[in-house]
C-alpha cells in the first residue's frame, strides 16, 4: 500500500482481498489506537509489533534485543521487561541486529521465564533452527510468501491457531499484495 496511507485507508482496501486480521508492524499514533480498538469489533487483531501504553491486543508481538557481552545477562534482563508488558500473551521476534536475542536455544528458556511468552517467526530475521527449536512455543509467524523457499516447512511448523501473517513492505502495490496473499492461501489452506 503507498506508504502516505492512513491505517483507516489501508483496513478498507483489505475489505476486498478477504483479510482475516491485522497486525500493524508499528507503533499506533493516539487517532490510530481508538481506530484499532473499534476495528477489534470486527477484524481481529492478531498482533501488534510495536508496544505502546493503551493499545490492547490478544497477541503482542516484540522485537528481541541485542544481544549484551554478557549474553546471560541481557536475557535476563529482556525476560524482565517482556514480564512487565500488560498483554494476555507475547511472542518474541528475532532482533534485527545479527547474534541478537532470541538464540534457537534461548527460545524455550524465555518461555519458561514468563509464563505468557513464546516466540514469532520472522523468516527474514531468522534460521530454521529458530523455528525448529519453538516447538510449542511458536505463537505465529510474519513472512513474504514470495521470498520464503519452504512454505510448506512453516505451515506445518505452526500451530493450526497461530496467525500466519503476510508481510508486504510499505509501497506494496494493491496487485502486489493480491500475489501474495494468493501465494499464501494456495499453501496455507492445503
Amino acid at each position: 500500500m503507498p506508504r502516505d496511507w492512513t491505517l483507516d485507508r489501508a483496513v478498507v482496501s483489505f475489505r476486498d482481498l478477504d483479510v482475516p486480521a491485522v497486525a500493524l508492524h508499528r507503533g499506533a499514533t493516539a487517532a490510530e489506537a481508538a481506530a484499532l480498538a473499534a476495528l477489534a469489533r470486527s477484524v481481529p487483531i492478531v498482533a501488534v509489533f510495536a508496544w505502546q501504553p493503551g493499545l490492547a491486543a490478544p497477541l503482542l508481538v516484540v522485537d528481541g534485543a541485542p544481544a549484551d557481552e554478557d549474553r546471560e545477562a541481557s536475557l535476563d534482563r529482556l525476560c524482565r521487561e517482556l514480564h512487565g508488558l500488560q498483554s494476555p500473551r507475547v511472542a518474541l521476534r528475532c532482533s534485527e541486529e545479527p547474534g541478537g536475542h532470541p538464540a534457537p536455544d534461548e527460545i524455550v528458556h524465555v518461555a519458561d521465564a514468563v509464563r505468557h511468552a513464546g516466540y514469532w517467526h520472522d523468516p527474514a530475521r531468522a534460521t530454521e533452527a529458530h523455528l525448529d527449536a519453538a516447538g510449542r512455543h511458536l505463537f505465529g509467524a510474519s513472512f513474504h510468501p514470495l521470498r520464503v523457499d519452504d512454505l510448506r516447512g512453516l505451515r506445518d511448523a505452526l500451530p493450526a491457531s497461530a496467525p500466519a501473517v503476510v508481510a508486504c513492505a510499505p509501497g506494496t502495490s494493491k496487485e502486489e499484495v493480491r500475489e501474495a496473499l494468493r501465494c499464501a492461501r494456495g499453501v496455507f489452506r492445503d
